[in-house]
């Protein structure tokens, strides 16, 4: 009952991540074959699209009611520290594509999957400090 209570925002997180997710899929893609952009390069220019809109969304939606005073400060941080977790996302994908040979979408797909729980707990704790 405790762990349903905790996480009972966590299926808005999904949805809202899995759109976000979906954005950094089609740009990756996007800038890589149509602009023949290194694949990194492109993951880290759809990464930063896509945590703008996971951000506006969870801030709207997953956490609603939470404290909204100082929001350009907190989408500074919440940037500063996706970036931080962005370089363990980035190596890995970089160790799946070009170490071990998966395609890189694929690769962002696995990355994308383990960081979600992880995300989640930092968004709902620090960056929107939302207390069930």
């Amino acid at each position: 009952k405790e762990f349903v209570r905790k996480f009972k925002r966590y299926p808005h997180f999904i949805m809202i991540g899995l759109s976000g997710f979906l954005i950094n899929i089609f740009l990756t893609f996007f800038f890589t074959e149509f602009f023949h952009l290194w694949y990194l390069l492109s993951y880290i220019m759809a990464a930063l699209f896509s945590w703008a809109f996971n951000f506006y969304m969870n801030s709207r939606f997953t956490f609603r009611g939470h404290h909204t005073e100082h929001n350009l400060k907190r989408y500074i941080f919440y940037l500063q520290t996706y970036s931080l977790m962005g370089l363990s996302s980035l190596a890995f994908v970089y160790i799946l594509t070009s170490i071990v040979g998966l395609y890189y979408l694929l690769s962002i797909l696995i990355a994308s999957a383990v960081m979600s729980l992880a995300t989640f707990v930092f968004n709902k704790k620090v960056i929107f400090k939302y207390f069930d």
